[in-house]
């Protein structure tokens, strides 16, 4: 089931070493920045930056046709979330969390304006604190919803399920057998 984030966070309040660190990320004043791969459309990178995000793409750094490998890399050591449709990202043998940029792997469906828009709201929160999306997580978006697995300073990951509704943000809770 779908619960409010805001409600959530009154009833199980972050502990005090997650404060501190998300107090540490906020005390970073930075500005979200994207590198978007070759896969990813250019009606998208378009639509960023109507949306006044600062959108790099792998011709405008002359990293065409490059592995993948190269575009993580790249967008690690100049502070980018990489933007891709290429799902290859989302291997964690091959890309995890401790070496990686954030990534965000997009499903537009069939590419229409309207889905584009739909799945881009994932990064609504990038947005207001791009602090936390810097590095060491993945985004699985889609037009209804996303899924971010976060890797923390303390070595644990997560992965959590999110969406937009009715301009509040929701996370997926799994419901207990006794429920």
């Amino acid at each position: 089931m779908w619960v409010d984030v805001a409600e959530k966070v009154k009833t199980e309040p972050p502990s005090k070493p997650e404060i501190r660190q998300g107090m540490d990320y906020l005390r970073r004043h930075s500005k979200v920045r994207f590198y978007a791969d070759e896969n990813f459309p250019y009606l998208a990178t378009k639509m960023l930056r109507r949306f006044g995000a600062q959108v790099v793409t792998v011709q405008e750094v002359g990293l065409r046709r490059h592995p993948d490998e190269n575009h993580a890399a790249y967008a690690l050591r100049y502070g980018y979330i990489l933007l891709t449709c290429d799902r290859d990202y989302l291997d964690n043998r091959k890309f995890p969390l401790i070496h990686c940029p954030a990534i965000a792997v997009f499903d537009f469906g069939k590419g229409r304006p309207r889905e584009i828009l739909a799945a881009l709201q994932c990064l609504r929160m990038a947005f207001r604190i791009p602090q936390f999306y810097d590095k060491w997580m993945k985004i699985e978006a889609a037009k209804d919803s996303w899924i971010e697995t976060t890797r923390f300073l303390n070595g644990t990951t997560a992965r959590t399920r999110y969406r937009w509704f009715r301009g509040k943000l929701q996370e997926w809770a799994e419901q207990s057998a006794g429920v």
